[in-house]
């Protein structure tokens, strides 16, 4: 299997239709299938509205055979104001059945690899949640399904949900992570960051999901200078690894990223991460392809 999942998630907005085709090929050429998106991406950008990245998606995807791609989308994390995440669409049997259908219309498709809840709603019950998916697996409209940013708790809870009743299992849960920790006070809204703890809880469930990890390079910052952290990250720590890593990837010739995706693979944890040109992937991908 191909050792990253690619990011879509600036496509249609950060980054044109164009360049996000071009990024799209050239991952298709190096042997990957993999695609991840979401219907809210990309809502935080100053014109998106959520589903741009899906629609890119879906236009690039007539040219394709479907059966080369594996479309990993997610639903349930679209903000109702448009704005901030105080408020979501959630995961009621009424908004996924809405959701899916606008997914397969946007990416022009009849049925989806593998559909995330993509973040927990604890405001309709599991059941009721894990019924509809299920449901739709059942149909054929996804294949398979995955959870993100569910933490611990609640992901027992589900599982025991899923055993009780018969349920499919989810098959892929994604989290936000990298090597740098996160300071206490960090605040990601609805994103949940694995840990140790969660990513062992994880490791020792019956159903053996593919752990992944979204944000693993953090846009770009192991490549600039340890003092220019993001604010979440920024602590003497993360600064001193950062150099290190730096330091270590010169003395093999490649780019931190590279040295970080690589660490990260070899952990047992899937990366999720994005490209603004097929140059870039590659200068990434440099010590896992």
């Amino acid at each position: 299997m191909f050792p990253i999942i690619l990011g879509t998630a600036k496509f249609g907005t950060y980054t044109s239709r164009e360049e996000s085709f071009s990024v799209l090929d050239g991952y298709l050429e190096m042997g990957g299938r993999r695609l991840d998106t979401a219907n809210n991406y990309a809502v935080w950008h100053p014109d998106g509205k959520g589903g741009e990245s899906e629609t890119v998606i879906g236009e690039w995807l007539k040219s394709k055979n479907r059966n080369d791609v594996e479309i990993m989308t997610k639903i349930g994390a679209q903000s109702v104001d448009g704005f901030t995440y105080d408020k979501l669409d959630g995961l009621s049997p009424n908004n996924i059945m809405q959701s899916i259908d606008d997914c397969l219309s946007r990416l022009q498709t009849d049925f989806i690899d593998v559909l995330y809840a993509h973040v927990d709603d604890p405001s309709t019950p599991l059941l009721d949640t894990w019924r509809t998916l299920s449901s739709l697996v059942e149909q054929g409209t996804v294949k398979s399904l995955g959870i993100s940013n569910f933490n611990e708790p609640r992901v027992l809870e589900l599982v025991d949900v899923i055993n009780d009743n018969g349920l499919e299992p989810f098959q892929c849960a994604q989290y936000r992570y990298t090597l740098l920790s996160p300071n206490i006070d960090a605040n990601f809204g609805p994103q949940v960051v694995m840990n140790e703890h969660l990513f062992g809880e994880l490791k020792h469930l019956e159903c053996k999901p593919e752990i992944i990890g979204y944000s693993p390079l953090l846009d770009g910052c192991y490549e600039v200078s340890p003092d220019e952290l993001p604010d979440e990250y920024d602590n003497l720590l993360n600064a001193i690894m950062v150099e290190e890593l730096q330091m270590q990837a010169e003395e093999n010739e490649t780019t931190t990223s590279a040295l970080v995706l690589k660490t990260i693979s070899d952990y047992g944890v899937t990366p999720v991460t994005a490209a603004s040109s097929i140059e870039r992937l590659k200068d990434n991908l440099k010590l896992l392809i």
